[in-house]
């Protein structure tokens, strides 16, 4: 059990050093600030196509399905090492800016990291019951989301030090070193078997995101120095190291029972244990397991839910991305309160949908968030002369923002099942995130400075954020209308897929899921 335990704390620290959205928050800054004459829309250009890599998760949602987790990850932290490291040498170079080029790399560096989430969200989705995988999923994804503040943290650290004029392949080879590390320790379960919230550990994780979580608003609003150095990001680097080498000792410990089978065996041993507690499990009853690819697609609520997730991204990165720009406010506090709220909606609607499950189904915490999508937008459309109000507006988008990426392959893998889970969400990922990236970051900024531009004079700021809000609350609106319908046709569905059995049928059809929990029989 406790290797299956691995499994679960791997796929949460794989995704706790792929940043990625911070990251590009900084480069705002920091590429402007180079030695290269870099334009505001050369910026964009690279940031817009780190974004496309970014959800470009079709590709590797296939190559899970068909060739397990093991490769997907392997070359997620690979690419995410070479990009990162890449542009480091290139924006340290004698030559002039290659715009094209920094894009490709870019690029190179945001798909690395969609195949890390591919790599840590399937596994985490196919390995746990139904009653627990939202606060699984939620978990993994909190971490993703956290992963802003553990590195704001590092990042201030090596300021002023030798190590800041190689920022970019500081992050570059401490993510692509960990993410290895953790692939070895990620595996899905074997066939029949899941995982139960109790039986990972996932109290210990949650213990440790909200700890991570208090330190990253504290470091926020709150700043303790000693001798020059912040106390708070200090001890926030000492539990990261810590977490590290707890997983270090997992991957140890895992090395020694299975030998070099770790490295490419993508699904667990199943064994039989001294004390019984492991077996031949059962699929949870009422899962759909044989959905195909093909069927998905011909789902009309597929594309409604696309729909609304594209919106949801959308809105999202470009507030993401819009943080260094934002009029009236500090991009490193801004950068902390939309981490925190991205841990927050990444946890919390996963940890409840599982507790209310029976009263309220993932589509309807969906709609919640989508209201709470809407009401971001007025707030950051009302407050532009208050930086409290558009930090308020920066933790209520996150916090919708990070809804969906938990509630959706939650929802697609009670919909459509887990045979085709990677297919399936990897297309509305790819769809969904570079539709949204597209139309509602790059699109929107080049929409703005048209008609309201140029958007980098001081006097025209606030118009073309003004513009960006109105536009970002009627397109919410909008995915509010197409969600409602998602669960009014689902609804529709499940009626019609339900018939009362027969009663001499109904022992016969009876299923029972065990589960491996710590100790469990």
């Amino acid at each position: 059990a406790f290797d299956h335990a691995t499994s679960f704390w791997s796929a949460l620290i794989m995704l706790s050093c792929t940043c990625t959205l911070f990251v590009v928050a900084q480069w705002t800054t920091h590429l402007r600030a180079w030695q290269h004459a870099l334009s505001a829309d050369d910026v964009v250009s690279i940031i817009t196509f780190l974004d496309i890599g970014a959800f470009l998760a079709f590709i590797p949602g296939v190559l899970y399905d068909d060739l397990g987790c093991k490769i997907v990850g392997y070359v997620g932290a690979l690419l995410s090492l070479g990009g990162y490291v890449c542009m480091d040498q290139l924006l340290k170079s004698d030559a002039g800016a290659n715009v094209p080029l920094l894009c490709f790399v870019g690029f190179v560096i945001g798909h690395g990291s969609i195949w890390l989430v591919v790599c840590a969200l399937n596994t985490v989705t196919n390995n746990f019951e139904k009653q627990d995988r939202g606060r699984a999923v939620g978990l993994v994804m909190t971490t993703f989301g956290l992963s802003a503040g553990i590195y704001s943290s590092l990042i201030h650290i090596v300021e002023g030090t030798s190590i800041e004029p190689n920022l970019l392949g500081f992050l570059g080879i401490s993510m692509g070193s960990i993410s290895l590390v953790c692939v070895l320790g990620i595996a899905k379960m074997p066939p029949g078997h899941l995982l139960t919230a109790h039986g990972a550990r996932a109290t210990h994780a949650l213990g440790l995101c909200i700890l991570a979580l208090v330190l990253i608003t504290l470091r926020a609003l709150w700043t303790l120095q000693v001798h020059g150095l912040d106390v708070i990001a200090v001890v926030m680097a000492v539990l990261y190291v810590l977490v590290l080498a707890f997983q270090a000792f997992l991957v140890v410990r895992l090395f020694l029972r299975r030998g070099w089978s770790i490295f490419f065996q993508h699904t667990m041993l199943e064994e039989a244990s001294a004390d019984g507690t492991a077996g031949a499990l059962t699929a949870v009853s009422g899962e759909v397991d044989g959905s195909t690819f093909s069927e998905a697609l011909r789902a009309v609520e597929y594309w409604l839910l696309l729909f609304v997730f594209l919106i949801g991204i959308g809105i999202g990165q470009n507030m993401v991305n819009s943080i260094g720009d934002i009029p009236g406010i500090d991009v490193a506090t801004g950068v902390a309160i939309f981490a925190a709220g991205n841990a927050v909606g990444r946890f919390v609607p996963g940890y409840l949908s599982d507790l209310l499950f029976r009263h309220l189904d993932r589509m309807g915490f969906i709609i919640i968030a989508t209201a709470l999508l809407c009401v971001s937008q007025v707030v950051m459309l009302v407050s532009q002369q208050s930086p409290i109000g558009i930090y308020a507006g920066i933790f209520l988008t996150a916090a919708a923002f990070g809804s969906y990426w938990v509630l959706v392959p939650a929802v697609e893998a009670e919909w459509f099942g887990r045979l085709h889970f990677g297919k399936i969400h990897g297309l509305m990922l790819f769809l969904a995130g570079d539709g949204g990236v597209v139309a509602l970051y790059k699109g929107l900024a080049s929409f703005a400075e048209s008609t309201r531009g140029p958007c980098d004079a001081s006097s025209r700021v606030a118009g073309c954020f003004e513009l960006k809000w109105l536009v970002c609350l009627a397109l919410s609106g909008i995915a509010m209308l197409a969600a409602v319908a998602v669960r009014f046709k689902r609804g529709r569905v499940q009626r019609s897929e339900s018939p009362c059995p027969h009663p001499s049928s109904m022992t016969t059809s009876l299923r029972t899921s065990v589960s491996i929990e710590d100790g469990g029989h």
